[in-house]
């Protein structure tokens, strides 16, 4: 099965604390009932299914209480905005559209504005932006509403060129929707790691943020072939690799597989970089400090906490009834 395909992840699985995220995932279905994201039981029992409150858990291993909160109600929106654009253009899709349109818009006024008619959709995202915002840099604000733009910006277009014809090809499309540098992001602001601007914006940086991305969705479209196969789309690699080069379905998840491996040695080899880097743009002793911690507990969390998360969450099970998206736009 897909869903537990074994990856040679080289880091250690989050410490999670079982009552702490039963907490959270009660308090995120709240949030979402009163916005209007979740509709019915059926619908929370799905979202149950997915375990989106661990995985912000994992996402995040040192955020607790308030910030794991958080973290859980930006996943929860993440899937259920991103699932609005499973349709076709006329369907929730268009509506779809309007809203990130509306989101894009709103990431040029203050934290927490709302459109002039909100959604559940754009109710959710305002409210998660304002809190995440609260005690961060304008800096910081300012990279990260760049990256939810990328986001926003990219489901749009993202069914427009069909499928690609290589795995890099894909990739490179993918990966602002992905999803990773909003969560990324997000992990300075709860876990008390935000990087220096000088750091962020290097070229090592800015590799190792899509070498991250990479790896997770490389990951994750193995975990999901069978699911969105039975959708009808061919946005996986998986997929990619069998068309373009004729592979079966085995061999191609085994080179997904060893194309994991080889994005995650890079990985290590670049942050072998750090330190000298660290020295030549200038940074003293606790930046230092910070950026190491941002490593441990962004980007090595958001890919192991991703692997271990997707081999058992709902999310990616073929066998799950394919349901249609709630109207949230």
């Amino acid at each position: 099965m897909p869903q537990g395909v074994v990856f040679d992840i080289p880091y250690p699985a989050a410490d999670l604390v079982p009552p702490e995220i039963e907490k959270a995932a009660a308090g995120t279905l709240d949030w979402a009932r009163d916005l209007g994201l979740i509709r019915g039981q059926a619908a929370a029992d799905r979202v149950l299914g997915w375990r989106l409150t661990e995985l912000a858990a994992r996402f995040n291993p040192a955020a607790h209480g308030d910030d794991l909160q958080l973290a859980a109600h930006m996943q929860c929106f993440l899937f259920l905005f991103d699932d609005q654009f499973d349709d076709e253009p006329g369907g929730p899709r268009a509506a779809a559209v309007r809203a990130s349109r509306q989101l894009l818009t709103l990431l040029h006024e203050p934290p927490g504005t709302l459109p002039p008619h909100p959604v559940p959709a754009t109710r959710a995202w305002a409210d998660v932006w304002e809190r995440s915002c609260a005690g961060m840099s304008a800096a910081w604000r300012a990279r990260a509403a760049q990256d939810w733009a990328g986001y926003f910006a990219g489901v749009l277009v993202e069914e427009l060129f069909g499928p690609a014809g290589t795995v890099a090809e894909h990739l490179e499309r993918r990966r602002p929707t992905v999803g990773a540098y909003p969560v990324l992001d997000l992990a300075e602001r709860v876990q008390g790691c935000e990087l220096p601007d000088v750091a962020f914006h290097t070229p090592l940086l800015y590799r190792l943020r899509a070498l991250v991305a990479d790896i997770a969705g490389l990951c994750n479209d193995v975990a999901s072939v069978e699911k969105e196969e039975r959708r009808g789309t061919r946005q996986n690699a998986v997929l990619v690799l069998e068309d373009a080069t004729g592979l079966g379905r085995s061999e191609a998840v085994r080179q997904t597989v060893r194309t994991v491996h080889r994005l995650l040695a890079e990985l290590t080899a670049l942050e072998g970089l750090i330190p000298a880097a660290a020295v030549s743009i200038g940074l003293g002793a606790g930046e230092r400090a910070t950026v190491d911690r941002y490593v441990t507990l962004a980007l090595h969390a958001l890919i192991r906490g991703n692997y271990d998360w997707q081999r058992h969450t709902a999310r990616y099970d073929p066998a799950a009834p394919v349901a249609p998206p709630e109207d949230l736009v």
